[in-house]
């Protein structure tokens, strides 16, 4: 079981997609993806096995629809009924409460998307 709320694979992922974003000079960029790699995990391991369960498992299948799929609109409608079932605000009924969450889980759908083509 993963300590953090990456799985091995995600994390090398997501390292891998840092390295083809960041281009340093020189000797520098043979070791930027390995250091993204490290980070990450040290990261994830310490920050990520505070999460409780269930939301340690839901927020890693969400992570797997986003980086490994890459369906991002699936995966952001997904992470809007997350936190609209965790976050109640006040003064707000329910349905507006979900169209908030889906209207800025949908901007960030739609970053990921530009980010993507990019």
């Amino acid at each position: 079981m993963e300590k953090g709320i990456l799985t091995g694979t995600l994390e090398s992922k997501l390292a891998e997609m840092l390295d083809n974003a960041v281009k340093l000079k020189g000797i520098w960029e043979t070791f930027d993806g390995p250091a993204f790699k490290i980070t990450i995990s040290a990261v994830d391991n310490n920050l990520g096995e505070k999460i409780p369960e269930p939301y340690k498992t839901t927020i890693r299948d969400l992570l797997t629809d986003i980086l490994e799929e890459q369906d991002y609109e699936e995966a952001c409608m997904k992470a809007a009924d997350f936190v609209d079932g965790l976050i109640d605000i006040p003064g707000i009924d329910d349905p507006t409460e979900k169209m908030i969450f889906t209207g800025i889980f949908t901007v960030i759908s739609g970053l990921l998307a530009k980010i993507n083509t990019d």
